[in-house]
């Protein structure tokens, strides 16, 4: 056995060359009246879709769109909380041969929306506002931009007759739109679906990016009709287990498409329902509700359980519970024994996909913190240091990933390209780690400057450039500080101006009305949570504050307000 920080998993089967509409239409024919989708509402509501109303609302739409003139390779911006019509517009953006970008918000006037749909050269925009008034107030500014093409809050001029936005419900106040309710009635069209290949780009995540703006990640149809994880052919049996997984459809951990394709059942609400400590039993009860075997949480979901966990008499156990996004150590197997049979820890990227599978965590299993266990199947690593040599085992360096579905690049991004990669397409996965003498992988944290609340990734520079617009502020600095539930949260330190009275009051007013919360896809956004005033900052010989010592100074002033 080799002395260095390597890993490979050969795969198992073939690759499969063949595209995720392919897929979905043979499972169609085969499972046609089979709820592929189920949606579980806080209020109780249970909303289902099968293959065929799918595949026929998906093909209308899609067809629509050809109409409009949506050409092959066109880039379409896809919004909207997890529903079952999300899913009906992904699929049809991709049966039209074009490309579902994914957008998110996090500010109020949704500028960041905006940026994307610029920066991708986006040809359309489907939004689902979702049912209730959560999101309508981020689409007037989205609308009032693009009537525009500047933040405005004048709404005067809404009513429009541009085919570049479509609504995927109909909605009170919004006139002069196409939505998707009005479309499944229309005669069909006469217009022909494109020929689709295997290799062709369908779907761009957007990631953090080093200067805060977004990075787009594109992923082909091979990439995901490949996913180690999931590749299997599905059976009237196999299609009887049920996947729980809230995660929002915009990330690639949620994405729909993905899952329906490769036949897995998924049983979803929405994502901000378990982001709320308060509400896990509620979650818990959709899941108990529809019999699930499976279920993919997050670390704070799971530290909710486990609060409960002496209060909890069912006997409904899950076979498996699925968890990553950030460090998990031993605490997290509680649930083995009361919630699940086994806990399985993975580990994965935007960019690189599902990448790691650590053996199933049984009762009496001890888990060392940072252990996401070996390679799926296709899947090389190596741990490096600052010259990308591959180091020997047990020591800490840069975990590097190449496998065939890393992404290709960072879509028009040449600046991050240029440091993504090491020789022979290793991508830089900005995370330290380990690779053990007994074949595992141990993640160590973080090189880059990330704060992971919650598995939600936010970049402080982006919350500083937002911040710093208020006016009686001199310095700003957002660092991250711990948190036993969420892994990390958002502390937001600022140096008032002389002249300026401004509180710590004022400063978190200023955060309400500029950080979106209620409409982001995760209900938390990046809205700080905690705000310091400093009378000065520590400062480096460069002349930039000096974040290790404002955060140190964070953490010990939060953990005597906490205490």
């Amino acid at each position: 056995m080799s002395k260095l920080s390597y890993l490979s998993n050969p795969r198992e089967k073939p690759y499969r060359y063949c595209t995720i509409t392919e897929l979905i239409q043979k499972n169609a024919e085969s499972f046609p009246d089979h709820e592929i989708l189920i949606h579980r509402g806080a209020d109780g509501s249970r909303e289902a879709m099968t293959y065929r109303e799918l595949l026929k609302e998906a093909t209308k739409l899609a067809k629509f769109l050809i109409y409009k003139g949506i050409q092959k390779g066109d880039k379409i911006a896809l919004f909207g909380p997890n529903t079952l019509e999300w899913v009906v517009g992904e699929l049809a953006i991709v049966l039209a041969g074009a490309v579902a970008v994914h957008v998110t918000i996090s500010v109020t006037d949704a500028r960041d929306l905006w940026d994307i749909f610029r920066q991708a050269d986006c040809k359309a925009f489907l939004i689902d506002p979702g049912k209730g008034e959560v999101f309508l107030d981020a689409i007037f500014q989205l609308l009032a931009l693009f009537r525009r093409r500047r933040p405005s809050k004048d709404y005067k001029d809404l009513g429009s007759s541009d085919s570049t936005v479509l609504f995927l419900r109909e909605v009170d106040g919004i006139q002069g739109y196409r939505n998707l309710p009005e479309i499944i009635k229309m005669e069909d069209s006469a217009v022909e679906l494109p020929v689709l290949y295997p290799e062709e780009e369908i779907l761009i995540f957007t990631t953090s990016g080093s200067t805060g703006k977004p990075k787009m990640v594109s992923h082909s149809h091979f990439d995901v009709t490949n996913i180690d994880l999931f590749e299997k052919e599905p059976t009237l049996e196999s299609l009887q287990e049920k996947t729980y997984n809230d995660r929002p459809f915009g990330w690639v951990g949620g994405s729909p498409v993905i899952q329906i394709s490769n036949g897995l059942t998924r049983v979803f609400s929405d994502s901000s329902l378990a982001i709320k400590g308060n509400n896990v039993m509620s979650v818990w009860d959709m899941i108990k509700a529809e019999k699930c075997s499976k279920a993919l949480l997050m670390p704070y979901c799971l530290g909710d359980l486990i609060s409960m966990k002496d209060s909890y008499k069912d006997d409904f156990m899950l076979d498996v519970i699925l968890c990553g996004g950030q460090i998990i150590d031993n605490f997290y197997t509680q649930v083995v024994g009361v919630y699940t049979k086994n806990l399985v820890v993975v580990y994965g990227s935007t960019e690189a996909g599902f990448v790691t599978m650590r053996q199933p965590l049984k009762v009496g299993d001890t888990l060392e913190i940072g252990d996401i266990g070996a390679p799926c199947g296709g899947v090389e690593l190596k741990v490096v240091d600052d010259n990308g040599n591959v180091i020997p085992r047990e020591n800490p360096g840069e975990l590097c990933i190449r496998s065939r579905m890393v992404f290709k690049g960072y879509f028009q991004n040449e600046e991050a390209n240029k440091t993504a990669f090491i020789g022979n397409r290793w991508f830089r996965s900005g995370d330290t780690a380990i690779v053990t003498n007994d074949g595992s992988v141990v993640i160590k944290g973080r090189i880059k400057d990330i704060i992971s609340r919650g598995t939600r990734k936010i970049m402080p520079d982006a919350v500083e450039d937002v911040v710093i617009q208020m006016s009686g502020l001199l310095r700003v600095a957002v660092v991250s500080v711990p948190d036993r539930r969420l892994y990390e949260e958002v502390c937001l330190c600022f140096v008032p101006d002389q002249k300026s009275d401004v509180t710590v009051d004022d400063v978190k007013a200023f955060c309400e009305e500029h950080f979106e919360v209620r409409q982001s896809a995760d209900g938390l956004g990046e809205r700080p949570t905690y705000y310091l005033q400093f009378d000065s900052f520590p400062m480096l010989a460069t002349g930039k504050p000096n974040k290790r010592m404002i955060k140190l100074e964070a953490e010990s002033r939060i953990g005597s307000l906490t205490q």
